[in-house]
């Protein structure tokens, strides 16, 4: 079933192709590890999200609500979006990302060894948080970038992705209404169980049409998660992994419309 284009999904997309136009020309802050490095103290939970494409630097559209929701049940979290520049060509952008990802965790399981992670992504950043996750030799950006330590993997309490643009068919963790089989078609999903040591605490979220999960389909669909509740379902699920864990949902899901 496809979804029905409501009018905030609309204007969700001219949104962002408004911003697609004048994206080359903003700047953000200083990257997410620089201003970890200075904090003082350690925080409890670290929520640290990957934006999709064009979206701003400074206030993702979905991840961003997703992240107060969350602190809101960790005050003594903090939530950091993760400095890449969430452009295209991807082949530019996403590297930088998975790189500052990588080197980012890294730094603060060292630093703070007790702090625990929530990671967020959606669409070219739900690759980048993916890839970053990934051995390099899964990877099709920053194999280069070396690989999350032991002490940080250990540490990841929830991975939610929205839209992911190495989307794979037939993972454990996938959960939404996208057709069974059908997967990420440029760039390419990633290799079958690439994330198997995360498979626990990852929800992948597609829906049907999505053109970049899904391989074929429209944009529209693409921006069906920012009213389709899925963003709910992936709080609670972070939310539940942080607290100690709850059941999970797999499979398809038929997420209720707002």
């Amino acid at each position: 079933m496809r979804y029905p284009a409501t009018r905030r999904v609309r204007r969700i997309a001219q949104g962002a192709a408004a911003t697609a136009l004048v994206a080359a020309g903003v700047t953000g802050p200083s990257p997410v590890g620089a201003s970890a490095a200075a904090a003082a103290d350690c925080a409890t939970v670290s929520v640290i999200s990957a934006r999709g494409t064009w979206e701003p630097q400074d206030g993702s559209w979905l991840l961003k609500p997703m992240g107060d929701q969350i602190l809101q049940r960790f005050p003594q979290g903090t939530y950091t979006e993760l400095a890449y520049p969430a452009q295209t060509p991807f082949d530019d952008s996403a590297p930088v990302g998975v790189g500052n990802l990588i080197s980012t965790l890294n730094a603060e399981a060292a630093r703070c060894p007790d702090q625990r992670y929530v990671l967020l992504g959606y669409s070219q950043g739900a690759g980048v948080v993916g890839d970053a996750l990934a051995a390099p030799s899964a990877r099709i950006w920053g194999r280069d970038k070396g690989t999350v330590s032991a002490a940080a993997s250990s540490r990841i309490a929830a991975i939610v992705l929205f839209g992911d643009i190495r989307f794979k068919a037939g993972e454990p963790y996938n959960v939404g209404t996208f057709e069974p089989g059908k997967e990420s078609g440029n760039p390419p999903p990633r290799p079958a169980g690439a994330l198997s040591a995360y498979a626990s605490r990852i929800q992948d979220y597609c829906v049907k049409n999505d053109f970049v999960c899904q391989g074929t389909g429209d944009f529209i669909a693409h921006l069906e998660y920012f009213v389709n509740g899925m963003p709910s379902q992936g709080v609670a699920f972070a939310v539940s992994k942080l607290q100690g864990g709850a059941p999970r949902q797999s499979g398809s899901a038929s997420p209720a419309m707002h």
